[in-house]
């Protein structure tokens, strides 16, 4: 039986309970479905984290035969093992709460055809520098000189016909006097990783307090209100503090 065969039994159990509530369960198939999911996740995450059974085992403080045990389903961890298990493998822990492989997601996410990717993104990228070349009024030939260029490099990086090195593209936009950040990709899969991550560096270095704030699901509606209230204009701010002030008069 595959892992996904698994994973429809058990939401197929769990439909049938809601189903026939007034029916006996079978918890028996139900724990040991559950702790066949839950070793394939664990083995799954382990061998994408590129460590042994031997070595991850020794990280949490367990025997291999032990680990081994978990990842065949023939024994269940407690959650305090399990916590280990995520912060040693760098997963969440509700990962193996779910039924969707590390493998799974990576298939996911890396739909991307490299070669027709790079060739269409040095296009945009290229027709970009133009436009940010364009805003300044800067003629080909001034832009070259600027990076120490021969203004036929300039045109062919804005057709698209040459890459553009990273060293020579911070110089063309410094020239430009636009950022990095105006060349990223931001509309398919590899620009939403990319986003993703920065996000992700980006909430890492708030305080902890604030981290907490935002991660948990209780302070959603604040977060909304503040998206909202982002979004609002001066004059809108302005007239919902002047009828907050009424009412607290």
């Amino acid at each position: 039986m595959s892992f996904s065969d698994i994973a429809a039994r058990l939401r197929q159990h769990a439909d049938d309970k809601e189903q026939q509530a007034a029916a006996p369960q079978n918890f028996g198939e139900m724990y040991i479905l559950r702790a066949r999911i839950l070793g394939v996740l664990i083995r799954d995450a382990r061998q994408a984290a590129g460590l042994s059974l031997e070595d991850c085992a020794s990280q949490i403080g367990a025997a291999a035969d032990t680990l081994n045990a978990w990842e065949l389903g023939q024994q269940m961890p407690g959650l305090p093992q399990l916590e280990l298990l995520a912060y040693t493998l760098s997963v969440p822990i509700s990962h193996f709460f779910g039924t969707e492989t590390m493998q799974h997601q990576k298939t996911e996410q890396r739909k991307v055809q490299p070669g027709e990717y790079t060739i269409l993104r040095g296009r945009l990228i290229g027709a970009l520098l133009r436009g940010a070349r364009e805003q300044q009024n800067l003629l080909p030939e001034q832009l070259a000189n600027e990076a120490g260029l021969t203004p036929a490099h300039i045109t062919a990086y804005e057709l698209g016909q040459r890459p553009i090195p990273v060293p020579i593209l911070v110089t063309l936009a410094g020239a430009c006097h636009v950022n990095m950040s105006y060349f990223l990709e931001d509309g398919n899969r590899v620009g939403d990783f990319l986003a993703l991550q920065e996000d992700l560096k980006r909430f890492a270095d708030l305080p902890e307090g604030m981290r907490r704030f935002v991660s948990s699901p209780v302070n959603q509606p604040y977060l909304e209100l503040a998206m909202r209230l982002s979004q609002m204009s001066t004059s809108e701010l302005r007239g919902i503090a002047e009828a907050i002030l009424n009412i607290t008069l």
